[in-house]
């Protein structure tokens, strides 16, 4: 029996009837000061110090936010009820009961104690803890948000000591027993929406109850409670346990550090947090070492692509002599979130994954072989996600469960939920496996190289003296150029209640604006000015509710403040413009009239202008000219392949514009096979601006007999869809096409006839 004995304010100590137990927690709130700094290097020291002064200042000011919303909120109470917490997970895990302690973890703290339990079982292994000491419990981060969207309160917490455990083993038909003192070093995060209030000095949920209404909810498995309806593990009454990471590979969040996964949160998502996308990782991680060990696909199967699941169903496939490789008793050392890129159809996340695990085999009796000693690996877990799916905030941290009807995922084979069936895997709703590699691959290289474009590091070169003889320089990432974020994005983001000290740009409407004024002088027509503004919106990646937000703005533009603006903003702004001219394939006369007339309001002149329409014109054509009908082609296919199958119907539209691309059924087959094995090699748009070139070269092609049948329109609205073009796009873009290729049909014979008529007048003259 476990029994928490309170000593005095800072020292606590538990009894047990039969283990004689001993804890003691020595809470060092501001124990961050004094911890070592190691290395011999006076100037790198200097800096380390100076960070860890900033770490303090930001986590004063979280706290002070923190304090705001919960003025009953007090850290050495935290303190104290975090080591209860602790206390009461080693009693769940020696009992291998957690009903009781399961509504104050996240799913994936959940899923890795279970996964721990059952693979102890099936080794023959349990344990019994009979002393425990804690020696230190230190806060090492603290943070905030007081924005509207996204705003949880984090703490984590290191927690060092060492448990004398005792293990019994069975092997072959001896039981061993083996005693242990084991190290512990751990930082444990919790998580709490902001605005929830400290109702007493205990998690509410440590005992199998309800955070809102204390009902008892130890034996349910969904999310909600069934008394009060509350999301039992939001955190939005109570803190929850969302990260459990060892002491030596912890690393503290800097939020605007890891500027793609910020520039994602504001830029896509409000309602991201890498603090969900970290839990949904370990989630994943353990249900494929699950899969390891019984060497079947199926733990996989609501939470991984059908591509993914395919192939790898065939590594879990023993070889010529039964034997298969297997890791056991894993250990997650971190999980961070290296990186997010933000593309049609399907977003990534990519998870950088350290772990640890005993390397062996597994033969077709289920005997074990084991490395002696356990290897340590460093894995990057890509995550994808359909382009423009919003994060729940109420389902932060309830990652295994079905995100329509709350059920708990289970391990069965089906990529449906047994309650609603939906489907799970496919990444319309969920973050989704989609592979799996070595961190420093250059397949991984290459992902995080892409989703840090256009962000670019400072770095200091730092001299330091090693002895007396020897200098060593040393390269520091000392910052990160963040992208530019406009004004109305930033709106109402706070960071432990503080704006974030970021540069702030000019909102791509105002450009929005600035033509419509300017059209307006020009005597445009409405209609073909409301066009040109809604394709320079969908350049700059407005959204229309923005847009049309801005245009009924009251407020007057400032055009004198525009010759200020930051001459990279100005050139994004002209590249806009220009490929809204260029890309339909023809320059209207007002269009180059209006081109002209914002480039000078923004501080451009006619040369650059000219130069900008030379540069654009020589890319498209770079892009496109030579390029083969079937290398097209092969776009359109890939593209139909996104969602790792083709029905009948879809393979007889394929057909239809296959025809126009002088493609072979046989060809069209093969291209098929070899979209849905990954392996047709096609080129890609390098930005929005190509793909529509290329989208008019095929409905060119696809209007070569005068007319676009459903089939064909049906497939080139699918690969428009992939660059974010709507299916009303596509339709107004056949039709112009229509359009100008029947003027320019016109022009062509009326050249002809004329031609025609000067050769017969040369013959009359001889």
């Amino acid at each position: 029996m476990y029994e928490l004995l309170p000593v005095q304010s800072i020292l606590l100590a538990v009894g047990g009837e039969i283990a004689g137990f001993v804890v003691v927690i020595v809470m060092i709130v501001g124990g961050i000061l004094t911890e070592h700094l190691h290395g011999g290097f006076r100037t790198l020291s200097l800096i380390r110090l100076g960070n860890k002064r900033a770490r303090m200042d930001q986590m004063d000011q979280a706290l002070e936010a923190i304090q705001e919303a919960d003025p009953n909120f007090d850290l050495q109470n935290f303190c104290a009820a975090a080591g209860k917490a602790f206390i009461e997970l080693e009693k769940a895990v020696d009992s291998r009961d957690l009903n009781d302690i399961r509504a104050f973890m996240s799913d994936g703290i959940y899923q890795r104690v279970i996964f721990r339990l059952e693979e102890e079982e099936s080794l023959g292994r349990y344990r019994k803890t009979d002393k425990l000491e804690l020696t230190e419990i230190v806060p090492v981060e603290v943070s905030s948000a007081k924005n509207n969207e996204n705003a949880f309160e984090v703490i984590s917490l290191r927690i060092v000591g060492k448990a004398h455990r005792e293990y019994q083993m069975k092997h072959a038909e001896a039981s061993i027993a083996l005693d242990e003192i084991e190290p512990i070093s751990e930082v444990w995060t919790f998580l709490r929406r902001r605005g929830a209030k400290t109702r007493s000095g205990d998690f509410g949920s440590i005992h199998g109850n309800c955070p809102n209404c204390g009902a008892d909810v130890s034996v349910n498995q969904w999310e909600k409670c069934p008394a009060c309806d509350s999301m039992v593990r939001s955190g939005e009454h109570d803190w929850v346990l969302s990260e459990i990471s060892d002491g030596s590979s912890w690393k503290v969040t800097k939020p605007f550090k890891m500027s793609s996964v910020t520039r994602y949160w504001i830029k896509q998502d409000k309602g991201f947090s890498s603090h969900y996308l970290e839990d949904r990782a370990s989630v994943i991680f353990f249900r494929k070492f699950l899969a390891d060990r019984i060497g079947t696909i199926d733990p996989l199967g609501k939470v991984a692509t059908d591509r993914f699941c395919e192939a790898y169903a065939q590594k879990l496939q023993p070889d010529a002599n039964g034997t298969r490789m297997i890791f056991l008793q894993p250990k997650i050392l971190a999980a961070d979130v290296s990186g997010v890129i933000a593309e049609a159809p399907l977003d990534k996340a990519l998870m950088h994954v350290r772990w640890t695990a005993l390397r062996g085999t597994v033969d077709k009796r289920g005997d074990f072989q084991l490395e002696r000693d356990p290897v340590q690996f460093s894995s990057m877990m890509v995550l994808v996600r359909q382009h423009g799916t919003m994060t729940r905030i109420e389902r932060t941290i309830t990652s295994s469960h079905c995100p329509k009807c709350g059920a708990p995922e289970s391990n069965n084979a089906s990529h449906a939920c047994e309650f609603c069936h939906t489907v799970l895997n496919d990444g319309a709703l969920e973050w989704t496996l989609a592979d799996i590699l070595p961190f420093t691959s250059t397949a991984a290289l290459a992902l995080r190289k892409k989703a840090y474009e256009g962000i670019e590091p400072k770095v200091a070169v730092m001299t330091s003296e090693y002895d007396e003889d020897t200098q060593l320089k040393r390269v520091i990432v000392v910052d990160q150029t963040m992208p530019a974020f406009t004004k109305s994005e930033m709106e109402g983001i706070q960071i432990d209640g503080a704006t974030p000290d970021i540069h702030v740009r000019e909102d791509d409407v105002t450009l929005c604006r600035l033509i419509g004024v300017i059209s307006t002088e020009l005597n445009v027509s409405r209609k073909s000015a409301q066009g040109f503004i809604l394709e320079v919106a969908r350049a700059c990646e407005i959204p229309r509710e923005v847009l049309i937000q801005g245009m009924k703005s009251r407020t007057p533009l400032d055009r004198a403040h525009l010759r200020d603006l930051n001459p990279m903003l100005v050139k994004r702004w002209l590249s806009a413009m220009v490929d809204v001219c260029l890309i339909d394939g023809r320059l209207e006369e007002w269009e180059r009239k209006l081109l002209n007339a914002t480039a000078l309001a923004i501080g451009l002149s006619q040369y650059d202008v000219d130069a900008l329409m030379r540069a654009r014109t020589l890319q498209l054509k770079e892009w496109t000219d030579g390029m083969r009908s079937v290398d097209m082609f092969a776009w359109v296919v890939v593209v139909a392949a996104s969602d790792g199958k083709f029905d009948p119907r879809e393979v007889d539209q394929l057909k239809s514009l296959a025809a126009e691309f002088k493609i072979t059924n046989q060809q069209l087959k093969e291209m098929c096979l070899a979209a849905k094995r990954n392996e047709l090699e096609a080129p890609k748009p390098g930005d929005f601006g190509i793909g529509k070139y290329w989208l008019i070269r095929m409905i060119d092609m696809a209007l070569a007999d005068g007319n676009i049948c459903a089939n064909e329109q049906r497939v080139l609205t699918k690969v428009g869809a992939s660059i974010g073009m709507t299916s009303f796009d596509m339709k107004q873009m056949i039709r112009r096409r229509r359009s100008i290729l029947h003027q320019q049909a016109q022009q062509a014979l009326r050249q002809n006839q004329a031609s025609a008529d000067d050769s017969l007048h040369v013959e009359r003259d001889w």
